[in-house]
């Protein structure tokens, strides 16, 4: 077994393997899969003030908070069950599953017509699309080292960003001319394309061995991943990452930063409402949020392969606050200019600000620590975490519209720049421990 270091004079990228064009063909399908299922993720929530604006269906703010949240419930159920089945059956056969049954979600959602029906298709869709991550996950551990991960997460992770781009840009600036319900059908039938493209695509596994690193035939190669319970079954791994303090630590990071990063899913609303926007504005100002995440995530693999937890620890909390501020200053917004502006300009510029920062600090410590730390069971851990972000955020975003139609979007801004402070100490001070005693091998 090889050290956990390389000698000090080892150049950063010498125990980086050699890519291959089967790893970029790997990378391609995933980016691709992965884009499709925030596709469907997310055009539910880009039609909603659509369905808001629809007097056939009485839709308010609170109703719409409520499918949301249901939504979110889904999403937490489908994290246990599609974490247990990418570990049991793979990423190949899992997300292809996912793909088709949360298609399926969103041609539901296309055809109801009652509040119960929309919250079953976004339960339904939400629940299938929690299996890219945990798929993701197994898959990156199938194909690529450790030294390889956190590029390969960044560039993946911007995958949803795309995704997310791709439908509040392109389809939310549709709904001008389609008609909501065909978007949602049009949408639906491009999942089901992408799942078999999917499935036909991709290997599970090499079909060579992967070549050794300079460290020799290490256990830190491809196809490999090791952690401190891989000897355990699941039900015994479990109970004992439940009471490790380095798993509490990014929980409650997830924890946060998922309230702060849904705030996209109400972000049209919050346009429409505060700055007298129409639809296809506010879709338009909302996408500038996935695009700062698309340039920042990508950048941020890179860096956390190079300046470990540590230093990492400084630039989230950077991040975070610069993300808090952000925050506040848009709930000053008014529909009048400011400091000689359009207030959709500006809107614009703080939810760019908003992706940039907040985007790597929620994608990129907990994929890595999840591959680390849960080893064999990388797809569960990461599921499992997953879900306790979620589980935190269908709560309070069920009881956000409501509170939001009682005190308005000022307070309610305030109350996200509040955990934006939870989420700089508590993420900054989980990569800072990881540094301290648990340090991965610096690359």
């Amino acid at each position: 077994m090889c050290a956990l270091s390389p000698p000090a004079a080892l150049p950063p990228t010498a125990l980086v393997p050699t890519r291959t064009l089967p790893q970029l063909q790997t990378v391609a399908t995933l980016y691709l899969a992965y884009a499709t299922s925030m596709v469907l993720r997310m055009i539910p929530s880009v039609v909603g003030t659509a369905i808001r604006d629809d007097a056939h269906l009485g839709i308010g703010l609170a109703e719409w908070s409520q499918v949301l949240a249901a939504g979110t419930v889904g999403a937490l159920i489908g994290k246990f069950v599609c974490g247990w089945s990418a570990d049991r059956f793979g990423g190949r056969v899992t997300l292809t599953a996912a793909l088709l049954v949360a298609s399926t979600g969103v041609a539901w959602f296309a055809s109801a017509h009652q509040l119960a029906a929309l919250q079953g298709a976004f339960f339904l869709t939400l629940m299938a699309q929690a299996a890219g991550w945990p798929s993701m996950t197994k898959i990156i551990g199938n194909w690529f080292a450790p030294q390889q991960y956190g590029r390969v997460w960044g560039v993946l992770a911007t995958s949803s960003r795309v995704g997310a781009l791709f439908t509040t840009l392109l389809l939310g600036s549709l709904l001008t001319t389609v008609p909501w319900r065909s978007l949602l059908w049009l949408t639906a039938a491009g999942g089901v394309v992408v799942a078999i493209a999917y499935g036909w695509l991709l290997r599970e596994n090499p079909a060579e061995p992967p070549a050794e690193t300079e460290c020799g035939p290490c256990s830190r190669t491809p196809g490999q991943p090791t952690g401190p319970f891989d000897h355990l079954p699941i039900h015994a791994a479990l109970p004992r990452m439940l009471v490790n303090l380095r798993f509490w630590g990014i929980a409650g990071s997830l924890m946060g930063l998922a309230i702060l990063w849904d705030f996209l899913l109400l972000a049209p609303m919050f346009l429409q409402d505060q700055l007298q926007l129409t639809a296809p504005q506010a879709s338009r100002v909302a996408s500038a949020f996935p695009l700062g995440s698309l340039v920042s995530v990508l950048a941020g693999g890179y860096v956390f392969d190079r300046l470990g937890n540590r230093r990492m620890a400084g630039v989230t909390a950077l991040l975070l606050a610069v993300a808090t501020g952000s925050l506040l200053l848009l709930a000053r917004l008014s529909p009048a200019a400011t400091v000689g502006l359009p207030s959709w300009i500006l809107a614009s510029l703080l939810f760019l600000v908003l992706g940039l920062c907040l985007s790597p600090c929620y994608y990129i410590p907990a994929s890595l620590f999840s591959m680390r730390f849960g080893g064999r069971h990388s797809g569960f851990l990461v599921s499992l975490l997953d879900a306790l972000g979620f589980a935190t955020t269908a709560v309070f975003y069920y009881f956000a519209g409501r509170g939001i139609e009682t005190y308005g979007w000022g307070v309610f801004l305030a109350i996200l720049a509040g955990i934006g402070i939870w989420s700089l100490i508590t993420t900054s001070g989980f990569l800072w421990n990881e540094g301290s005693n648990h340090e991965p091998v610096a690359y």
